[in-house]
């Protein structure tokens, strides 16, 4: 008879512990496992470690580099079949396509079951071989999407085994985002009571479309309040960004904060959320600010429509339309109260359906139903 209680030893592989919502996402569940003693995580970077090492090691979580240097591709699989070799996981839980590319074949030669967890809705770039990128996620077990239409795409355009495939939301710790001081987060940010904050918090990247965002600012806060946008976070796209706010003439109503680590204290400023992406899987900070209470209006792409439902628990434009994010951003001047209705829908949205511990839950599960189809307890 199977042991069903056995702890499970989870090795994490991603590419990285740079700042990111998916390697944010892993250390929050490799803590919570660790958390509950039936599940022993490691994480195992094949690039570098980064900023979110320290956040990782606060938690008692062991970080590996394995390093992708040598022989393309080869190297870190070798180096990778031996770490699978002397350390024994149960499971490789890979994160995305380049750590499931160099940590699959490498699980496989050890005997190691796989997870695959597809965190946004792009397919990889490999679209020089379909045959190797189909052959590469049939190594793995299960692969889970964050979100149905994410599935849905994925499905379509992979051709995956349907059966391999598995959704699992990702959850986020809404107690974080609790009885949040928004006078000291607004001090912080040299901010004033009175006005409206239209807020962002997301890498400065090309598919989170900071422009439509600053335009449609532009046009919204012509309707005669006083109205501030901050931006929160870093990336490539910064000097194109801080170069349209001079020619839109924005340069004393935007503020760049650059990046943080304490995402809930900006959150806590904000009286509406802007996320107009123009590609997403489920995300993490739409999650946030709903669970802050933050009326949210977001582009209606990949996962979005999954937690949010147009008009009754927040806002759903079409991607790069700036015509329609200046409106929802004029409608809250002009009637804050209907959006902040809205936003309490959200909150209740996600602290039923998105919490961490459901998350968790399911990807223990899941690992116990791939290791007892093997006969491992």
């Amino acid at each position: 008879m199977q042991e069903t209680n056995r702890t499970i030893r989870v090795a994490h592989v991603l590419r990285s512990l740079e700042f990111g919502g998916a390697e944010k996402l892993v250390v929050d569940l490799a803590g919570i496992q660790k958390e509950s003693g039936r599940i022993a995580p490691e994480l195992v970077c094949l690039e570098s470690l980064g900023p979110l090492r320290a956040e990782a090691e606060r938690r008692g979580l062991s970080c590996t580099l394995i390093g992708s240097g040598g022989v393309k591709y080869l190297s870190a699989m070798r180096r990778l079949q031996g770490y699978f070799a002397r350390t024994r996981p149960h499971i490789a839980h890979t994160h995305n396509f380049v750590s499931h590319l160099h940590a699959a074949p490498a699980a496989r030669l050890a005997r190691v079951r796989v997870i695959h967890t597809k965190h946004g809705r792009a397919l990889t770039s490999l679209a020089w071989s379909k045959r190797l990128r189909r052959r590469l996620y049939q190594l793995a077990d299960r692969i889970v999407v964050v979100s149905k239409e994410t599935g849905e795409s994925f499905r379509a355009k992979s051709g995956v085994d349907p059966a391999k495939i598995v959704v699992i939301y990702n959850g986020i710790d809404t107690a974080r985002f609790r009885d949040l001081d928004r006078a000291g987060a607004r001090r912080e940010l040299g901010l004033g009571e009175d006005g409206v904050v239209f807020g962002a918090v997301s890498r400065l990247d090309p598919v989170k479309d900071h422009p439509t965002m600053l335009r449609a600012f532009g046009k919204a806060s012509k309707r005669g309040a006083r109205c501030v946008f901050v931006i929160v976070g870093d990336g490539p796209e910064r000097g194109a960004i801080e170069r349209l706010i001079a020619e839109l003439g924005l340069e004393d109503s935007v503020k760049l904060t650059g990046f943080t680590d304490d995402v809930p204290r900006r959150l806590a400023a904000f009286d509406m959320f802007l996320q107009p992406s123009t590609e997403e899987g489920l995300s993490l900070t739409i999650l946030e600010a709903a669970a802050a209470g933050v009326p949210v209006v977001a582009s209606a792409v990949g996962g979005t429509g999954e937690i949010i439902e147009n008009g009754r628990t927040g806002t759903l434009v079409a991607a790069g339309d700036t015509e329609a994010l200046a409106a929802a951003m004029s409608g809250f001047i002009e009637n804050p109260a209907a959006f902040r209705e809205m936003a309490r829908g959200a909150r209740q949205t996600v602290e039923r359906r998105f919490s961490i511990a459901n998350m968790a839950a399911a990807y223990e599960a899941l690992y116990r139903s791939v290791l007892a189809e093997r006969g491992v307890g």
